[in-house]
């Protein structure tokens, strides 16, 4: 007499993984796009901090311009905008100021000294720089302006707004106008 052993072995069944296959699925899809969220993320902090360093080089290039050099009469006190009803003359400074940003290419050549030669010269760099740096730069929107109160004239201090603005096409699949504008004192 023999007895017939059935096999108790178990597998998995077809639908079991199915199912396991349909919730990996669901879950890779989730981490795909979380991934590209966070890429538009990144690409978009890293405009934003492109421009910021962009906003304070060009007031770095004022500041190391603010004594013009050719001045004959050793007057090196700073040069600083004024206002135009005023009889004081704009001093170097008044050459940075932009209502758009120009069509420009790197300059060439050595660096002037100072004065307004050095001035275009800087606008020419910083705009290559700026323009390589942030491709989508809306040149209509980037300008630099400067604000002097009565209560500045006395110490030759300016207030330059220095505003970079470009289209973002990283922000949530739509292309959003982003800017950075940096405020501060000569």
């Amino acid at each position: 007499m023999h007895k017939t052993h059935r096999s108790r072995h178990r597998g998995f069944t077809l639908i079991e993984v199915m199912v396991a296959m349909v919730i990996l699925a669901v879950g890779l899809l989730g981490m795909a796009s979380l991934m590209a969220r966070s890429q538009k993320s990144t690409e978009s902090a890293y405009s934003r901090s492109q421009a910021t360093l962009l906003a304070y080089d060009f007031v770095e290039r004022m500041r190391a311009n603010l004594v013009d050099p050719e001045d004959t009469g050793k007057n090196y006190k700073v040069l600083f905008v004024t206002d135009p009803s005023s009889n004081k003359t704009a001093g170097n400074t008044g050459n940075y100021a932009l209502a758009s940003l120009p069509n420009c290419s790197a300059p060439s050549g050595a660096v002037p000294a100072g004065g307004a030669s050095r001035a275009s010269y800087d606008i020419a760099a910083w705009c290559a720089t700026l323009k390589s740096s942030l491709p989508n730069v809306d040149t209509a929107n980037t300008k630099v302006s400067f604000e002097t109160g009565t209560q500045f004239e006395d110490f030759g201090i300016a207030t330059v707004t220095v505003k970079i603005q470009w289209q973002d096409n990283s922000a949530d699949g739509e292309n959003q106008k982003q800017y950075v504008e940096v405020v501060t004192t000569l």
